[in-house]
């Protein structure tokens, strides 16, 4: 039940901010979800790194709205300087170099992970095309891809789930509970087309949604697996029924560079 009520209460503003709202409404609904997903990666990991994380992640969010990419090799080569100015200049005294390269990998990988990954939510947000409406149509799509995959993972699993997908990582996920979920993907991307996104095509909206749906359960089990590391169940608690914003971001991360080139390379 906490599930249905976080879905109802949040939807209809993630919704209406992409399709009533100027692009600056949702991406900075989306800046705030990355930003909040970074601390709670920073939360979990405990390495410290969150200000100089949130400043790069800041800055990687700037640039694929303002649609200026190039820079973002530039933040990251500034970031990675910076963690290893830090380690150089706390360890220097104590000498006690044993897990300096653990820990820098640590906290740059979060910006990685979760700023430059779901940086593409806000680039898609802003994508230029003549048709109307398009960034709303591909983040609807995206969205209702991404939501009933996991409805339908979550609803399959639990009622005819038997045979465990990868139980040293998530005991709960199921091999039913799979294909449940590729339907869930499939059916969602059929209804976009034919009710919001005629110019998707059928012969590309099928296997775009079996693709997300494996990409999904591939980020799912992966943000499962850093949890095991840091011995947490959820990634945090702020949403009802799901946990950390982490927890529903993770298997939106893989799947919006993959929706983005998309675009770039079928539809644009």
């Amino acid at each position: 039940m906490a599930r249905v009520i976080s879905a109802i209460v949040f939807l209809p503003v993630l919704f209406g901010a992409l399709w009533l709202g100027p692009p600056v409404c949702f991406s900075t609904l989306a800046a705030i979800g990355i930003f909040l997903g970074l601390y709670e990666y920073y939360s979990l990991t405990k390495h410290g790194g969150l200000t100089q994380g949130l400043i790069a992640a800041g800055a990687i969010v700037a640039a694929f709205y303002y649609d200026q990419q190039l820079l973002i090799p530039a933040i990251i080569a500034a970031l990675v300087v910076f963690e290893l100015l830090v380690q150089l200049l706390g360890r220097a005294k104590t000498g006690d170099f044993s897990d300096v390269i653990a820990e820098t990998s640590i906290r740059v990988f979060g910006v990685l992970y979760v700023a430059l990954l779901g940086g593409y939510i806000i680039a898609l947000n802003t994508i230029d095309d003549p048709v109307p409406q398009m960034p709303a149509k591909l983040l609807t799509l995206f969205f209702i891809v991404v939501f009933g995959g996991d409805t339908g993972a979550y609803y399959t699993g639990r009622s005819i789930g038997r045979n465990k997908l990868a139980p040293r990582v998530s005991p709960g996920k199921t091999i039913e509970g799979v294909f449940g979920g590729l339907a869930g993907n499939v059916i969602a991307a059929l209804i976009a087309h034919y009710t919001f996104f005629p110019e998707l095509k059928i012969s590309y909206a099928v296997p775009l949604a079996i693709v997300m749906g494996f990409l999904g359960i591939t980020g799912d089990l992966c943000e499962s697996m850093l949890k095991r590391g840091a011995k947490a169940k959820d990634a945090g608690n702020i949403i009802p029924g799901h946990g950390g914003l982490l927890d529903r971001l993770d298997s939106m991360l893989f799947n919006a560079p993959l929706l983005y080139y998309f675009y770039l390379i079928y539809m644009k």
